[in-house]
């Protein structure tokens, strides 16, 4: 349903005053009784016109009575400043009735008698309402030429509560042309403008700002929008602009899907509508009412709003509501199964649509032809008076040159005398100046030289820069690929060696073997990140929050540590909120770090201490975070070095632990960024302080702008999934156990389909050996080669890798998510690519899933099983229900396009007994093969199976809605035998057809289970 705006949402710019375009009954009497008492006179003349104001929405023929009177009288008299404004009301009687051709005809012959007579209120008037009727005829972009016309004169005159309405107006034309930040620009100037003037006004003004933000989806900003509209005019009292409100929310509800709010709205409005007895209003909520059943699957009680509109629409002979109307009731009728009376709608829709396409086709082409009319007479008018002009001039200008020929040969003599004098003054200057230039060239040559030099050794350090950079970031992500068979493979033997405790010896190696795997792995991390800094990449996702939290959850991470070596590890925060603005993953890195530094350099049994608190700073408000251990310490000559990248300390020998010096020069940099300090305290006991000092800011949110009346603040999302140093324990067991049995030879061929793609032979054999006691697996190389192997096996799951020789795992996925064949198997990308915008790239091409190297194998066999398992449901799902409903039965909407489009061509020929398998292949634009394959993923059906298995749910639904006996609906869903049709019944829902009703009518859910 289109979002409706208030009729005073564009006004219109006649002479009279804004309130008089929402006249009141006591205007009304007043004016007539002025009149009633008023001479002929030129008074008389204005009265006429401002009633034309008030009577033209209330009694039209009364203001065409008024306007007559008003030029009659007003030619009479001679009164030019009245005929103008007599002009300007036809043109308003006009307007209102539709007549934007006859209506501009009157407004334009108003325009010579403001101008001669310099009326700057009549032009501005009689431009706004020109381009109120193009804006009538459709063309946008001359109403717009027009209201600003309007504007600059209304500016000029400053006529403030004037300026507000052309501004609204220019806001609602550049919506109709699509500019929308431009619209909402002039909306909310209109909006400042009107403060104190018209609250009505900046009611309407919300209501067309949340109009254009329904328009562009952004729903929230349109909710805010229109509530303070409502409310706006509740306090006024004004019940129509309620109807509105309430609308419009309702739509923006429904659009959300949240339909129960929706209907809250849909239905206040409507008992306002009732109350007005406003029959567009009311049509236009009962229709979004009706489409809300359709959506939320009770088509049924659809019927009673859309019958409603039926009989409105057809009494008021609204085409656009007829249009909609029939579309409702094709649609309910299709989905309660009256296919009959769906498709009487449907031919109605198609009839009415063409007639009003013809009809406004017609009218179009008359406005044309009338608009070329007019243009050309008043393109033969301008031509005659510019010859006239012409004539004139050549007359005047013979006279007046040859008096300027006389003048300009006295001129001549007097400059020459003058030119001999001031050219040999110039000639000495000249010389001089050209020493002078001569010697500046010479400068400015030898300046250039150099800056050419400094620019090219510039470009060349940048370029080696990017160089090194490059090269710094891909070797470190060739790394990864290395790591994931190394941590893969320890992995799972890990698991192997904790399930058996006889083998303590080989699982205490493989455990170092992990652990120094980890450390590998964070180091490279470390490194990426100094990468990034360097190049100026590492971008702070910053949010304002409570740090608390973060800092228990950083230190609860360390809990089994710290119980494992006897260490005492205490937590003190202040009970008051620690606000920060931050990004939770960086700090985090800092936090783990710093933690981990402390377990590496403190004894057994020592002691570890985090705390937070505020402090002040030469009167600036920080937060303070700081790690205290008890350790071997930092010598007070260190304590500024050890910051600095690639340092490590002189510690003793034997207190002396492995490190690169990469991790606290890391902390320091992220620090920074976050625009603090980081420093370490001398101490009188033994042991490191670390102190780090955040600006502090404030958890409340400026309410500033005009639709942030409902936002709320995003919570903060930590990722735990962090690298610790490499004195951390290894866990045992981080996931249940896989049930995991290797299939005997004959179960071997009905094992979903794996296809593994990727470049790295060690990758590939170290997954087929994790999968293939589950799967049967199929291997390629490069995307291009899994591109054929996918499009010819049609795998179950797709496994890829995503830098690959000759086509990449990017492509790779969108190729198989684009093509009909394809775009139902789940897809799941790996990558060394850890970043965040790199797996928001990789899940936005279509990927199901997406894990980073190195990863668990564990994790990829559950990830591989859930996707299966979640595609099995769903056949479960598609054989077990009586309706079909594709939204239900697939996750994507490539899919739901596909079963959509293959259910419709079933139900086409559902009553046609010869149609098979091959002719189902042909309307659906794939091979015999290729349908099978496709239709077995997505419903676990063949192709035979799901035609008979759609013959036969369709034959349930007839026997439910009892529209047959049981061999007419036999016959009439295409089985040939009646005997086979009660055998494949019996089959699928364990009853006789003729058992079947009385089976439904006992069940809950309407359908057998």
């Amino acid at each position: 349903m289109a979002i409706r705006l208030l009729a005073l949402l564009f006004s219109l710019f006649f002479l009279a005053s804004p309130q008089l375009a929402i006249a009141q009954q006591s205007k009304r009497d007043s004016l007539d009784n002025l009149l009633k008492h008023a001479g002929p006179d030129t008074n008389r003349v204005l009265l006429l016109t401002k009633a034309v104001g008030v009577y033209y929405t209330y009694n039209p023929q009364q203001a065409k009575k008024y306007a007559d009177e008003a030029m009659q009288l007003a030619q009479k008299l001679g009164y030019g400043r009245g005929i103008g404004r007599s002009y300007i009301s036809l043109g308003i009687y006009h307007w209102f009735q539709g007549n934007y051709q006859t209506a501009m005809h009157y407004t334009k012959k108003a325009i010579p008698y403001f101008e001669e007579l310099k009326d700057e209120d009549g032009l501005a008037s009689a431009y706004g309402n020109i381009g109120i009727n193009y804006k009538g005829m459709g063309d946008f972009s001359r109403a717009t030429e027009y209201s600003f016309k309007s504007l600059k004169l209304w500016e000029k005159v400053g006529n403030q509560a004037r300026i507000a309405y052309l501004l609204n107006n220019i806001g609602v034309l550049l919506k109709g042309q699509q500019k929308y930040d431009q619209a909402l620009y002039y909306l909310r100037q209109s909006y400042t403008k009107s403060e104190g003037i018209e609250p009505n006004h900046q009611a309407g003004v919300l209501v067309n700002m949340g109009s254009i933000c329904i328009v562009t989806k952004d729903y929230p900003k349109a909710i805010s929008y229109l509530i303070q509209a409502r409310t706006r005019y509740a306090a006024l009292n004004e019940p129509s602009g309620l109807v509105i409100c309430d609308n419009n929310l309702g739509e923006t509800y429904a659009r959300l899907g949240q339909y129960a709010k929706a209907e809250m709205f849909l239905q206040r409005a409507l008992q306002l509508g009732n109350q007005l007895n406003d029959k567009d209003d009311i049509m236009g909520i009962l229709l979004a009412l009706g489409d809300i059943r359709l959506k939320t699957s009770r088509a049924a009680e659809s019927f009673a709003y859309f019958d409603k509109v039926y009989v409105l629409a057809s009494e008021s002979k609204d085409n656009e509501k007829r249009l909609i109307v029939y579309k409702g009731l094709e649609t309910a009728n299709a989905q309660t199964g009256n296919f009959a009376k769906a498709y009487q709608f449907l031919s109605k829709w198609v009839a009415l649509n063409d007639s009003v396409f013809g009809v406004e086709n017609a009218k179009k082409i008359a406005r044309i032809q009338a608009e070329y009319q007019s243009e050309k007479k008043q393109a033969e008018i301008e031509l005659l008076k510019k010859d006239q002009q012409v004539s004139r001039l050549w007359r005047n200008s013979i006279g007046t040159g040859l008096l300027a020929l006389l003048l300009i040969a006295g001129l001549v003599v007097s400059r020459q005398r003058l030119k001999i004098h001031s050219d040999q003054v110039l000639l000495d200057q000249s010389k001089l100046v050209a020493e002078k230039n001569s010697q500046l060239e010479i400068q400015t040559h030898l300046l250039e030289n150099q800056a050419v030099t400094l620019t090219e050794q510039a470009h060349q350090l940048q370029e080696l820069d990017a160089v090194k950079s490059r090269f710094f970031t891909n070797i470190t992500h060739e790394f990864r690929t290395p790591l994931t068979l190394i941590m893969g493979t320890l992995s799972a033997k890990m698991y192997e060696l904790t399930t058996r405790p006889e083998t303590t010896l080989h699982k205490n190696e493989a455990t170092v073997m992990q652990r120094n795997a980890q450390r590998l792995l964070r180091l490279i991390n470390q490194l990426l990140d100094l990468a990034k800094l360097e190049s100026g990449r590492l971008d702070l996702q910053t949010q304002t929050g409570d740090l608390r939290p973060l800092l228990n959850v950083v230190s609860a991470l360390f809990s089994s540590l710290a119980s494992q070596r006897h260490i005492r590890l205490s937590v003190h925060l202040s009970p008051f909120p620690l606000p920060v603005s931050h990004d939770p993953d960086q700090l985090e890195k800092v936090m783990t770090n710093l933690l981990s530094n402390a377990f590496k350099f403190t004894p057994d049994g020592g002691e570890i201490t985090l705390s937070g608190g505020p402090v002040q700073v030469h009167e600036q408000d920080f937060v303070e975070l700081t790690v205290d251990d008890s350790g071997i310490g930092v010598a007070p000559d260190q304590a500024t070095q050890v910051f600095e990248r690639f340092y490590q300390g002189t510690a003793p020998q034997q207190d002396r632990q492995p490190g690169t010096g990469v991790g606290l020069s890391l902390v320091k940099e992220i620090v920074e960024l976050h625009g603090g300090t980081i420093r370490i305290d001398p101490k009188s006991t033994p042991g490191a302080r670390i102190v780090v000092c955040l600006p502090m800011a404030t958890l409340t949110t400026p309410a500033s702008e005009l639709a942030a009346t409902e936002s709320t603040p995003n919570p903060v999302v930590l990722d735990t999934s962090f690298e610790v140093d490499d004195s951390l324990p290894i866990a045992e067991s981080e996931a249940t156990a896989l049930q995991i049995s290797s299939p005997d030879q004959t179960t071997m061929s009905q094992l979903p389909l794996l296809l593994i793609v990727d470049d790295n032979d060690d990758i590939r054999q170290f997954i087929r050996e994790q999968m293939k006691r589950t799967y049967r697996v199929l291997e390629r190389e490069n995307g291009q080669l899994g591109l054929l192997a996918a499009q010819e096996n049609l795998p179950d799951l797709i496994i890829s890798d995503w830098m690959m020789p000759d086509m990449d795992g990017i492509e790779f996925c969108q190729r198989i998510k684009t093509d009909e064949r394809t775009n139902h198997i789940p897809f799941i990308l790996l990558t060394a690519l850890a970043t965040q915008d790199k797996r928001l790239t990789g899940l936005e091409t279509g990927a199901d899933d997406y894990l980073t190297k190195p990863f668990d194998a564990r994790e990829l066999l559950l990830r591989t099983q859930n996707l299966i398992a979640s595609r099995q449901m769903l056949h479960d799902r598609f054989s077990r229900e009586i309706r079909v409903q594709p939204q239900d039965i697939t996750v994507t909407s490539a899919d739901e396009k596909f079963l959509t489009r293959i259910i419709r061509i079933v139900e086409e020929n559902m009553s046609n007994p010869e149609f098979n398998v091959e002719q189902f292949g042909r309307e659906v634009g794939l091979s015999r093969m290729q349908l099978h394959r496709k239709l077995l993923s997505l419903t676990g059906q063949s192709s035979g199976d799901f035609i008979r298995l759609m013959r036969l749910k369709r034959a349930g639904q007839l026997l439910e809605g009892r529209a047959g006996n049981v061999s007419e609906i036999a016959y009439g869903v295409g089985f040939n035998s009646l005997s086979y049709f009660t055998k494949c019944f019996r089959e699928q829902f364990g009853v006789l057809p003729s058992d079947y009703l009385e089976t439904v009518t006992l069940s809950d859910t309407g359908g057998l289970v």
